[in-house]
């Protein structure tokens, strides 16, 4: 509902809120960014745009907090590096009041929360029209939109597992009983998610004896909590030894693709390594951990998982009845 004015070769740019530094990377116009949030400073490898620019983006003005800290621009620093446009994921009433204390247009985009969905793709045409970035924006929905295709016809003839997704990141590190409706690695793969039951949505903490009442064919643990579950192992190891999936060494580790919203890169990585998993004929021709590289060396020009491996993320299977 709002219209903004923006320069027609906008030089200088910022990212204010989850999701708007990422997208501007994407979209190859990292070089534009003249100040960040003091949350992008940090390098962190689960949060890929982050790590990979961490040089660049280290020596820049802070622009705000971010992160944990919540979104909470800096006018008068801002109004210093006099961008040409600002990015953000804030809502109409607070893009207002932003770009009149500033002088510099403010266009919304969305916090991205899923893996493959119409917000994504809405935002990047938006910001690409924006940056004279349309054929990168292009070639970021095309491929996206060819991962979500691969995906579904992978599985469309395969009889669909059940599967629990364990120890998700949400508001801070979970243990076992850390899980999420509707996972989306999961929902493109057609699985019986255990957790989509009654009204549940998103991240949740399960109980226990769901999991163990429905014996889930797979599971699947994000890799930076696994510590906390192998707390959960000792403080209870018969529960775990008595799981199907345990029995049958179908336990499985994952990415943790939440870090400031959702990283897309990594969140598609991950699909491929459920698909990967539960479906090793469908998905033959399939190394997880090099699919992991490709997806980011698109999305940011360089592969990861090397780093990724250096603070115990990877794609792995787990033993946890050893």
């Amino acid at each position: 509902g709002r219209q903004v004015n923006v320069p027609a070769h906008p030089k200088s740019v910022i990212g204010v809120g989850a999701s708007s530094l990422a997208e501007i990377c994407f979209l190859q116009a990292q070089d534009k960014v003249v100040g960040v949030e003091a949350a992008e400073k940090q390098d962190i490898p689960r949060c890929v745009y982050r790590h990979v620019f961490h040089d660049k983006f280290a020596n820049l003005p802070v622009i705000g907090e971010g992160g944990k800290n919540g979104v909470t621009p800096n006018e008068e620093a801002i109004s210093d590096l006099a961008p040409d446009v600002i990015f953000a994921t804030i809502d109409k009433e607070k893009a207002d009041i932003l770009q009149q204390r500033t002088g510099v247009p403010v266009v919304c985009i969305t916090v991205q929360e899923q893996v493959f969905s119409d917000s994504f793709y809405k935002d990047i045409e938006l910001m690409g029209k924006v940056l004279n970035k349309d054929k990168r924006a292009t070639e970021i929905i095309d491929y996206t939109k060819k991962m979500e295709a691969d995906l579904t016809s992978r599985v469309k003839n395969v009889t669909p597992k059940s599967a629990y997704a364990a120890g998700i990141s949400y508001r801070g590190a979970h243990g076992f009983a850390g899980t999420e409706a509707g996972f989306p690695p999961f929902a493109i793969l057609n699985m019986k998610n255990i957790a989509d039951v009654n009204d549940k949505k998103g991240p949740y903490d399960i109980d226990l004896e769901k999991v163990s009442a429905d014996q889930p064919d797979c599971i699947f643990i994000e890799s930076n909590n696994f510590k906390m579950v192998e707390k959960d192992i000792q403080q209870n190891p018969g529960y775990f030894k008595n799981l199907k999936a345990v029995q049958n060494k179908q336990v499985f580790s994952l990415v943790s693709y939440r870090f400031y919203a959702t990283n897309v890169e990594l969140a598609i990585a991950n699909c491929y390594q459920v698909g990967h998993c539960a479906y090793p004929e469908a998905f033959s021709d399939i190394d997880p951990t090099k699919k992991l590289d490709e997806i980011t060396s698109f999305f940011v020009g360089k592969p990861v998982s090397t780093d990724l491996e250096k603070i115990g993320c990877s794609f792995k299977k787990y033993d946890l009845a050893a």
